[in-house]
Order: C-alpha cells, then sequence, then structure tokens
C-alpha cells in the first residue's frame, strides 16, 4: 500500500545482461557470502542497482534452477530497498541452494544484504 504502482517491477533497466559487466563484478567486486548464496557487488555509477543472477548446473537441474532464480528475483523486486543504491549485484546460488525453504533464502538474500550495507555505506 506504501509503495506506486509499478515500484515492484523487474525491468531491463534493474538488470545486469551483458557477460562483460557480469566478469567485472566478478573479477573487481566485494564478496559477501550467507549460508547458500553468495553476492558480489560493484559500484556502477548510476542511480540504482542492478541485479545479475547465477545458478549454475552443479545447483541442480533446469526446474530447480529456475525456481531458484524465480525466487531470487522476487526476494530483489520486494526488498530492494534493503541494498545500498548505486551498485551491480550478482548473486551466486551455491549447490547447497538447492532444496533449501524460500524463508531459508529470504534469510540469505537478508545476509547479504546487510553485508553489502557494511561494505558499501
Amino acid at each position: 500500500m506504501g509503495r506506486a504502482p509499478g515500484a515492484e517491477r523487474f525491468p531491463k533497466a534493474l538488470r545486469i545482461l551483458k557477460r562483460r559487466e557480469f566478469l567485472d563484478v566478478q573479477h573487481k567486486g566485494t564478496k559477501v557470502s550467507a549460508g547458500p548464496l553468495m553476492g558480489l557487488a560493484l559500484k556502477n555509477g548510476r542511480d540504482v542497482t542492478r541485479l545479475g543472477l547465477t545458478v549454475s548446473s552443479k545447483v541442480g537441474n533446469a526446474v530447480v534452477r529456475g525456481r531458484i532464480r524465480r525466487q531470487l528475483r522476487e526476494l530483489f523486486r520486494k526488498r530492494r530497498d534493503q541494498l545500498p543504491r548505486g551498485l551491480d549485484v550478482v548473486l551466486i546460488a551455491r549447490p547447497s541452494a538447492k532444496g533449501v525453504a524460500s524463508e531459508v533464502l529470504a534469510e540469505a538474500y537478508e545476509g547479504v544484504a546487510g553485508g553489502l550495507r557494511r561494505s558499501f555505506p
């Protein structure tokens, strides 16, 4: 009720889409781990925080990977304000993310967000 209509969307402007951008974050970024998630972040010089997701085949089959990606996108959409502004964030799901409940994934997301807030005040 407190948000404007469309405030929880996930437009392309909030996504990391190019391989070069993923690699920049992975090579130069700050690493934060929390349970089944690892977050990498790098300042992007923009006013928005963008998200990229990496869920490898080590996590599970296509159905499992798709479910985890959907859950992470939903967490980002609903809790984007927990992350510092002006970052490119890549969330990497570890193989231990395969069978976890959505509550555990949410706690891991909050742990990564807290670590990034400490790293990028």
